[in-house]
């Protein structure tokens, strides 16, 4: 079995060929499987020379972007699917709506591809599943021992007190996070917590409808009703918008940023993350019991988590762009 950096995880054993979250639209690769629908992650869906497999939940949120979907094969939860001599099996990634992991089984041994993950229980997501497998290939998205982030009881607290003591000032408290994934977190939280309405941007409420498709209540007001407009008139309602949005900067509104990256910034920040920290990374690790760690998807942190790995774990581990593997058990 070989295992390299593609612009995407390539696997390859004998003549077959898959490649995991191809980053490129130039593939040589037939067979693509992807493990959700966030934008640096999907791009596979663009290719229409390609056979593509995701959860339905992926392939709906791709396409209400616009996108259309051509050789696509939907994956469930636990079943497998075979291409020639490698055996998929898709699990939660604990990530956002329809994110999976992927366990890769060749003859040579089993790899388990997290993409994005989050172990910890979300409200409108199951955390993600440890696998036993021959090698781990972990998303290092916070890959630091920098990166431990508050209890979620704690962030929620914060986060409704300051909305509440922004209205209270006479102006509109804004959360910006992405659009898919934080933000709907975002809304249950305030749903569950508070009585304050919630305003949901368009692009927010778009992905919000496929949320609630698949059973995840949310309450909400789309920015674009009357409703919404008295809301805002009366100061009486927090609004959930994509971050990168410039439109609120206006003395009636005051907008803070919800992302894990929340920790390093100085700006108004919550840190509520859909992606595991740094201790649960390293948890999730020792639990799948891998021989080996290839680390991506994190730049610098690649290389900050594999010697983490092998100097606290005692198990090798790089970043997969370094080298291709060859393995077999």
């Amino acid at each position: 079995m070989k295992i390299a950096w593609r612009n995407g995880v390539s696997i390859r054993y004998k003549d077959t060929r898959i490649i995991l979250d191809p980053q490129s639209r130039c593939l040589t690769h037939e067979v693509a499987f992807i493990t959700h629908a966030h934008v640096d992650h999907s791009r596979a869906f663009r290719i229409n020379y390609v056979s593509k497999f995701s959860s339905e939940e992926t392939m709906k949120l791709v396409s209400i972007e616009g996108v259309t979907i051509r050789k696509w094969q939907p994956l469930v939860k636990n079943k497998k699917t075979v291409v020639e001599d490698v055996e998929v099996i898709p699990h939660s990634s604990g990530h956002v709506l329809g994110s999976y992991e992927f366990e890769v089984t060749t003859p040579d041994g089993t790899v388990l591809f997290t993409g994005d993950l989050n172990t910890k229980h979300e409200r409108t997501v199951d955390p993600a599943e440890p696998v036993e497998c021959d090698i781990l290939i972990i998303d290092s998205t916070f890959g630091s021992p920098s990166f431990v982030f508050p209890p979620d009881d704690l962030i929620i607290k914060e986060m409704t007190e300051w909305a509440k003591k922004i209205l209270s000032d006479g102006r509109i408290p804004v959360f910006q996070a992405d659009p898919l994934g934080n933000a709907q977190e975002i809304i249950r939280v305030f749903n569950e917590y508070t009585n304050i309405p919630v305003i949901s941007h368009w692009k927010v409420s778009k992905i919000n409808k496929i949320y609630e498709f698949y059973g995840h209540r949310m309450k909400y007001v789309d920015v674009r009703t009357e409703d919404a407009y008295d809301l805002i008139s009366h100061r009486n309602a927090v609004i959930v918008a994509p971050k990168r949005l410039g439109s609120f900067y206006s003395p009636g509104f005051v907008s803070a940023f919800v992302s894990g990256w929340a920790l390093k910034f100085r700006r108004k920040s919550f840190p509520l993350s859909d992606h595991a920290d740094f201790p649960n990374l390293i948890e999730f690790i020792s639990r799948c019991n891998p021989k080996l760690v290839l680390t991506y998807h994190g730049g610098k942190f690649n290389h900050i988590l594999a010697k983490y790995i092998e100097r606290k774990l005692n198990i090798k581990s790089y970043p997969i762009n370094l080298i291709p593997t060859d393995f077999s058990s």
